[in-house]
């Protein structure tokens, strides 16, 4: 019989490992619903505010944008330190959040340019322009001098306000009101003169409490006579509204016209006056001889009408 002998090794029984514990599924979140609902909300209320108070301006909401961001972040904060659940992008939410904020915003422009520039605006500006040139042309018509020499009165108006009431809408800062003035020919004789005429058209309308804060003179141009001259003035700028006769001279137009054409300078129309008749000596000879004339002969002609052609002055 053989005996067993102990080898010294020890033998453990492994338990059998037990099956996991399954875990509960994470809920899904879909980041941006809950920002797209704020803002439903939000929009919401600023839309009957607007409704309620027409005036108000609602373009700084696309400025909010980084708020709409903010939201989002504040959502994916909350949602990512909790381990049940599982994050999903909404970009759906996302998307239409961005269109909200611009769609508010672009109310209130579509808003603002229906006022500035919709019927009501339009007939505000009407109906304001009669009564300003009305009362600027009686404002003329009394000052001492102007109201024989002013030919024509205009009122050209242009609002960058909303108009709400056409009825009762008048001149805010940044419109544009400008009267447009137009004189006789020959009534007066220099730009100092013009200018003189259009300070005292200035003071004016300012004391009767005119709301123009642009000018422009000028001169009536039908069938102008051979060597008339005419003058312009504009006044854009409150330097120039405020400027001296002297001041306003420097920047008057002047326009010189021969055969119903206006030059900016004598010179320009005494060459314009040669080159005519140059070339009526041109046709006359040729139409007489056949052919055309030689220089010399365009020079004498010239000299014996107390003019000199181009070569002959060089």
């Amino acid at each position: 019989m053989i005996d067993e002998k102990y080898s010294g090794e020890t033998h453990q029984t492994v338990p059998p490992t037990p099956n996991p514990v399954p875990q509960p599924p994470k809920k899904v979140r879909r980041v941006g619903t809950f920002t797209f609902g704020l803002l439903l909300v939000a929009a919401g209320v600023l839309l009957i505010l607007r409704a309620l108070m027409p005036t108000l301006d609602l373009r700084f909401v696309v400025s909010l944008l980084p708020v709409a961001l903010i939201a989002l972040g504040i959502e994916v904060l909350i949602y990512a330190a909790r381990p049940d659940v599982q994050l999903r992008y909404d970009g759906v939410s996302i998307f239409v959040c961005i269109l909200i904020l611009f769609g508010v915003g672009g109310s209130s422009v579509m808003l603002q340019l229906w006022n500035e520039y919709g019927p009501s605006a339009r007939v505000a500006e009407m109906r304001l322009g009669d009564e300003l040139q009305s009362d600027a042309t009686a404002a003329l018509r009394a000052a001492p001098g102007l109201g024989d020499n002013i030919y024509d009165v205009s009122v050209v108006l242009d609002f960058n306000h909303g108009v709400t009431n056409p009825a009762t809408e008048t001149v805010q800062p940044g419109d544009r009101a400008q009267l447009y003035v137009t004189v006789y020919q020959g009534r007066y004789s220099s730009a100092q003169e013009f200018a003189s005429m259009a300070r005292q058209v200035v003071d004016a309308c300012q004391a009767d409490g005119l709301p123009f804060n642009e000018y422009r003179f000028d001169t009536y141009t039908y069938e102008v006579p051979d060597g008339t001259v005419t003058y312009s003035l504009d006044m854009e700028t409150a330097w120039q509204i405020t400027a001296g006769a002297d001041a306003l001279a420097e920047n008057v137009y002047q326009s010189y016209w021969y055969d119903g054409n206006a030059f900016s300078g004598y010179e320009d129309m005494a060459n314009y006056q040669q080159e005519m008749i140059r070339q009526d000596l041109i046709e006359d000879y040729q139409e007489k001889f056949g052919e055309s004339p030689t220089e010399e002969w365009l020079e004498e002609q010239m000299s014996a009408l107390g003019m000199a052609t181009a070569e002959s002055a060089a």
